[in-house]
């Protein structure tokens, strides 16, 4: 017989596919054959029932205990044997799946929270959005049955709690997905195009909007009006992402491009002014064109102005030096152009993502600093109760902002350190770390899309402090969650 989780059996065969299958091997069954075969049908749709009900979570072992009768018994037909074995394996499956079902309805009111939190992850499509998150809460929740079927009702609560948890979280990844995923995409597209440079206000924008959303949905997970945020976020980097590209050549030099042309446009008012011509107001081809008109109606007048000759060659040689100045310059300015995109073509990414962790973080949050190729996050804001391990629901915005940091870099991998004051024992300490490590640790591998072998966590206690343990503020500092993020390559 088999065993294992719950979750993975392998689903009952359809009924039509079943019956499908005796008709091929035997043709009509009459009599008792028909009956057997209408019970199995009968059988295959009550099993989708009950996972429909969720029997095969709440009363795993006697759900698959009557599996694999049912199994064995469509296995058996499927080899030509339809004969009274395979009508007893029919019947003691259904017995044993009465039997899960009474347990099962037993057991929904110790497992009314988990099931709640279960049909909020399914309406937020945590199954296909946060696989590795929602196949976590399933395991509990299969463990929590698995405690009910063996007679221990308290243990079953406790870890059905933890399988509430998990769908909680599960369900926020997938709301998160649904209403700020594009939005999320998009801010990593303008993060990549420089767009936090080339238009800050515009990228802060979106910034601001995207941590309304992000409030929305921790205020109510399945508000419709985070989406309408979202959408306006992602259209807000769309743009700043835009005005990067139109900018792409523009870096900080001597000479800026609105100097440059502040330039050109005063050099070709002068010229146009020495030739009589009105300038084209922002326009340099008309303006040229309006130059050139003049240096030719000076030409033609030179044969009649015998005494303005001189001064009219002079002033003509003067046009062209200035017409070819210009050109010059404006060679030049094609030149900077293309240099300045071929520069911010080659830049690395990376080095702008840096920037933007270290203007993450406010002073009272934490500290944040290079060390090899670790980027350590040294963050005393984080808060616990005395003595807990919970974390606290003031510390989720600054669990968004480390949430960002390890999404804005691909491939790394992430050590929780957890750190405490001097006060207390030094073992209590150690674990209390430990503890607490494991819990930012825990929340951040539900919402961040990172393999758990990347990310562990351990506990320091009060061995490694950075301030004095002898005043308050110290002993603050020395209570906190360090971040090490090790970058691939740097």
């Amino acid at each position: 017989m088999r065993r294992g989780a719950a979750t993975r059996f392998r689903p009952a065969p359809p009924a039509g596919a079943a019956i499908c299958l005796a008709s091929l091997a035997f043709g009509a069954a009459p009599g008792a054959a028909g009956q057997a075969e209408r019970q199995q049908a009968e059988l295959n749709d009550r099993f989708g029932q009950a996972r429909a009900a969720a029997v095969h979570l709440l009363a795993p072992r006697a759900f698959e205990e009557a599996l694999d009768q049912f199994e064995d018994a469509v296995r058996r037909r499927e080899r030509g044997r339809a004969d009274e074995r395979y009508r007893e394996l029919l019947s003691e499956a259904g017995r044993r799946l009465e039997s899960a079902e009474r347990v099962a309805d037993a057991a929904r009111p110790v497992f009314d929270e988990a099931l709640a939190a279960r049909e909020e992850a399914l309406r937020a499509e945590a199954e296909s959005r946060t696989p590795q998150s929602w196949e976590r809460a399933e395991d509990e929740l299969v463990a929590a049955g698995r405690r009910f079927e063996s007679g221990d009702p308290a243990a079953a609560a406790e870890r059905a709690g933890r399988a509430a948890e998990l769908y909680r979280r599960s369900a926020a990844a997938g709301w998160r997905d649904i209403f700020l995923g594009e939005a999320v995409q998009a801010r990593a597209a303008a993060v990549a195009a420089g767009a936090f440079e080339a238009a800050p206000a515009t990228f802060a924008r979106g910034e601001n909007l995207l941590a309304e959303g992000e409030e929305r949905l921790e205020a109510n997970r399945s508000d419709d009006n985070a989406a309408g945020t979202g959408d306006a976020a992602a259209a807000t980097f769309d743009r700043a992402s835009r005005i990067a590209a139109l900018l792409d050549s523009v870096r900080r030099r001597d000479v800026s491009l609105e100097r440059l042309f502040d330039e050109h446009e005063a050099n070709l008012a002068l010229l146009a002014e020495s030739a009589g011509a009105a300038p084209a107001r922002h326009d340099v081809a008309g303006t040229t064109e309006r130059i050139a008109a003049a240096i030719e109606e000076l030409l033609a007048s030179n044969g009649r102005l015998d005494e303005a000759v001189q001064g009219g060659e002079a002033r003509i040689s003067e046009l062209e030096s200035n017409v070819a100045t210009l050109q010059r310059r404006l060679s030049e300015s094609q030149r900077q152009f293309a240099e300045v995109r071929d520069e911010l073509l080659d830049l690395r990414a990376g080095n702008d993502r840096l920037r933007e962790v270290w203007g993450l973080f406010a002073p009272e949050e934490g500290n944040v600093y290079l060390s090899g190729n670790q980027l350590i996050l040294s963050l005393f804001g984080f808060t616990f109760q005395s003595g807990e391990a919970d974390l606290s629901p003031d510390s989720y915005p600054l669990l968004i902002k480390v949430q960002r940091v390890i999404e804005t870099f691909e491939g790394v991998t992430v050590r929780i350190e957890g750190h405490t004051d001097s006060d207390g024992a030094d073992e209590a300490n150690r674990v209390l770390s430990q503890e607490r490590a494991i819990a930012v640790r825990e929340q951040l591998l539900a919402r961040v899309p990172i393999p758990s072998s990347r990310i562990e966590a351990v506990g320091f206690g009060e061995e490694r402090p950075v301030a004095t343990n002898e005043t308050e503020a110290g002993r603050a500092r020395n209570r906190r969650i360090e971040v090490r993020i090790t970058l691939p390559g740097a």
